[in-house]
């Protein structure tokens, strides 16, 4: 028999629903195997392959200080006008569970962020698949403005979330109920589905400070137990600090990258960038691990070289 997949659980987040599926379904194991779609292919809207650009490739100086170089460049969402999309490869133990296709724009207006996917798991006899919608929006300064989600799941079991900005609160409807999430505006950063980290390297450069960032964390689409953190009023804390250069390797090319290492009461992980951006994001526990990376850039995986050259004095 084959060994059933599993997703390490602090990294549930946006998944919740998955697990309530598993749950609401023990018994059930005949109609989800009449009622869950085939094993998923590619998505259908997936961007497709890109080149690596020259200027990412490894060279045998030492690298530049990242944080260094962006201090001569505007401020993304301010004065640097800047659009992207990629696809990314969800991986658990080494597994496939997920795939996302996302775009994100950002200009001095604001900035968008759309994205679908679809996560699968086993259950008894199936596989079981949620297709999922999302669009995040912010300001000028990126901080969020708007939050949406809907959740596809089979057996009706379909979620859907909305969170939308009111002075110094967001107003939250999901699972048919409403709350009101007090916050800070200037430090709120909002996680829904993997795609939401893309915005990360962004708002470092613009919140950091000695090569630190705080952020309130409003979870979106989490486990209950945040839900009911976030109600109360304890919204949890992340920190994002400059780690220094990193390289990846993506079939024969090596690529210098920027590593930064993310903090919270859940644990610590690792997210991979040039620039501002986004290429990865990888976290190891007891449990497990989850690896995150961009598909188009990287269609044949790619992996992090341990010990990656030192920045320059």
């Amino acid at each position: 028999m084959a060994k059933r997949q599993r997703i390490p659980r602090r990294w549930r987040v946006a998944l919740w629903i998955a697990g309530a599926l598993a749950l609401a379904v023990g018994g059930l194991a005949l109609a989800l195997v009449l009622s869950t779609p085939s094993p998923p292919a590619a998505l259908a809207s997936a961007v497709p392959p890109k080149e690596i650009p020259a200027g990412w490739v490894a060279s045998e100086e030492p690298a530049a200080d990242p944080l260094a170089a962006r201090a001569e460049e505007p401020a993304p969402g301010l004065a640097m006008p800047y659009a992207t999309a990629g696809t990314l490869a969800l991986l658990a133990d080494g597994k496939p569970f997920g795939e996302e296709t996302y775009e994100l724009r950002i200009a001095e207006e604001g900035a968008t962020l759309t994205s679908r996917g679809r996560f699968w798991f086993k259950v008894l006899l199936a596989t079981v698949r949620i297709a999922f919608e999302q669009t995040l929006e912010a300001d000028s300064n990126l901080r969020p403005t708007l939050y949406a989600a809907q959740f596809h799941a089979p057996l009706g079991m379909d979620r859907s979330i909305r969170a939308a900005v009111a002075g110094d609160r967001f107003l939250v409807e999901r699972s048919g109920k409403e709350e009101e999430i007090e916050v800070d505006r200037d430090r709120v950063l909002t996680l829904g589905t993997f795609s939401t980290y893309a915005l990360l390297p962004h708002l470092f450069a613009l919140r950091q400070s000695a090569g630190s960032a705080s952020f309130q964390v409003l979870m979106l689409g989490g486990p209950p137990s945040q839900e009911a953190g976030a109600a109360a009023g304890a919204l949890p804390v992340m920190t994002v600090q400059y780690a220094g250069p990193a390289r990846l390797v993506a079939g024969e090319s090596v690529l210098d990258v920027d590593r930064y290492l993310i903090s919270s009461a859940a644990g610590d992980s690792d997210l991979y960038a040039r620039g501002v951006e986004f290429l990865a994001f990888r976290a190891d526990a007891e449990d497990g691990s989850l690896w995150v990376y961009r598909a188009d850039f990287f269609p044949d995986g790619v992996e992090i070289v341990d010990g990656g050259p030192p920045a320059a004095p």
